[in-house]
């Protein structure tokens, strides 16, 4: 392969290194010269030596006057660097400086490389389909060699491409801006640094209602299915809403979450034993919490509740320790008061005191929903089951196991350790003591989630009619419209 070739010796002090006096007298780097190899000829190869002056400490390598390297003194005082990817059709210079004590450093010894200009091929036959807010691109690939990878660039913003494997031929690209003129290049790439001319598309994806889901369990072949009369309560009131599907757990990897927003995962049995990996249904199994991680890491928002709280665990939401440590499976009982959440955590710091007081009414998940005191305990609540039996089923936080730390009181404690926002706590609690309602905020490796345990959310009661019914149901509602 032929490429342009010129030694020469320069003074280049305008890209002298901070630090360092240029000094022409030095001594300069002597035997530099290049190769060019690999597979496809485009790997230069740069070698030189350092003079023999006992005060050099090494050198700096430059491409085009900007640092790329700096080398301290081996013993050969002989180096060598290989450069990938120099541009095609156009000089690139290198030059190296040797360094000397006290500071002082040579003048430069370059070399011009010139690699002559390439036409690559490219893809052809490129078509699209669009299935919501997913666009599939496919494509046939050329015969030329030395391809290494296929690119995808969009709206022409190259720094966010997506890099596929050489011999790919489609891909899907998911969660599409809507509403939005969109051009989809696809490139073919050579030798890891070059690319072919692309080949484009153009789309603009329509809006998009979102939708939400609720996981079954595999031991449950439809909602109706379902062996618990709170989780079949629960599924009617869902399957009655819009936009909303069920799925099962085999099930979770073939929805886009651009499209099915959040999912809800509901589990709420009686003598079912603690812990995450007791979970019915396959919800526990590996295959279920990998495609529920790869779901939320995608965007995916989750709504746990009940019992299904303890997935905070298995999905990474918390640390390993910070699971659910109030667990109740039992038939519970008759009772003549209201169970209510109260959503004023620290009622007794309201008024100034070393513990925070925190007024979360304003969230967006109690819109709509009226504040009563049922029980008198001096301050509005919200009610969510009437007197008679009961299941007390809670599974939530005790915050005060983990301490304060370095927080106020152990409610801020529980929400920087874990990155959420604690809703409501038990309604007779007047300090910091649980969380039983909490917003955890998205982060790099999981989407929005919000975990709700409190046994006082119950969907049917088993003694009649629950006459805070309609608080249930526009919590429930509330939380999946905020997790879409």
């Amino acid at each position: 392969m032929a490429a342009g070739l010129c030694l020469m010796a320069t003074s280049c002090s305008e890209y002298t290194p901070e630090g360092y006096t240029e000094e022409p007298s030095l001594p300069v780097v002597t035997s530099m010269e290049y190769t060019v190899g690999g597979d496809a000829n485009h790997d230069i190869n740069i070698t030189w030596t350092l003079p023999a002056d006992k005060e050099v400490t090494g050198c700096i390598l430059y491409r085009n006057a900007t640092e790329i390297e700096a080398f301290d003194l081996n013993a050969t005082r002989s180096y060598s660097y290989t450069v990938l990817g120099t541009p095609l059709g156009e000089e690139v210079v290198y030059t190296v400086k040797v360094t000397y004590e006290n500071g002082y450093i040579s003048t430069g010894k370059s070399v011009i490389i010139n690699l002559p200009e390439e036409t690559f091929a490219g893809v052809s036959n490129l078509t699209s389909e669009v299935n919501g807010r997913a666009v599939t691109l496919s494509w046939t690939l050329p015969t030329q060699a030395h391809r290494t990878g296929v690119r995808i660039v969009t709206n022409g913003e190259t720094d966010k491409a997506i890099l596929l494997d050489a011999d790919a031929t489609s891909y899907v690209l998911k969660a599409q801006p809507m509403e939005t003129p969109l051009t989809y290049s696809v490139e073919a790439v050579y030798d890891t640094y070059y690319y072919s001319p692309a080949v484009s598309v153009e789309k603009t994806i329509p809006y998009v209602e979102p939708k939400m889901l609720f996981l079954l369990p595999s031991d449950a072949a439809t909602f109706n299915d379902l062996s618990d009369d709170d989780e079949l309560a629960a599924a009617k009131w869902f399957a009655a809403q819009p936009n909303a599907e069920f799925l099962h757990p085999a099930d979770i990897a073939n929805y886009d979450p651009a499209i099915y927003s959040v999912i809800w995962i509901m589990v709420d049995r009686i003598g079912l034993q603690a812990g995450w990996e007791n979970l019915p249904g396959d919800l526990a199994a590996p295959a279920t919490i990998d495609a529920l991680k790869a779901y939320s890491a995608d965007g995916g928002s989750l709504y746990l509740s009940n019992m299904a709280t303890q997935l905070t665990v298995p999905l990474e939401i918390v640390p390993s320790d910070m699971g659910p440590s109030i667990f109740a499976s039992g038939e519970g009982g008759s009772g003549d008061d209201v169970w209510v959440i109260n959503p004023y955590l620290g009622w007794d710091f309201k008024d100034g005191a070393d513990q925070g007081f925190y007024d979360r009414t304003e969230h967006a998940i109690f819109q709509g929903i009226t504040l009563e005191d049922p029980n008198g305990y001096g301050y509005p609540n919200i009610p969510l089951i009437g007197p008679g039996q009961r299941e007390d089923h809670n599974c939530m936080w005790d915050c005060n196991i983990y301490g304060r730390g370095s927080e106020r009181d152990v409610i801020r404690n529980f929400e920087v350790t874990t990155n959420s926002l604690v809703l409501a706590t038990w309604g007779h609690v007047r300090d910091h003591c649980v969380a039983g309602l909490v917003d955890f905020y998205s982060n790099p490796q999981h989407g929005r989630c919000v975990a709700n345990g409190f046994a006082a959310y119950e969907w049917n009661q088993n003694s009649g009619h629950n006459p805070y019914q309609g608080n249930v149901e526009k919590l429930t509602e509330n939380i999946l419209n905020y997790l879409k």
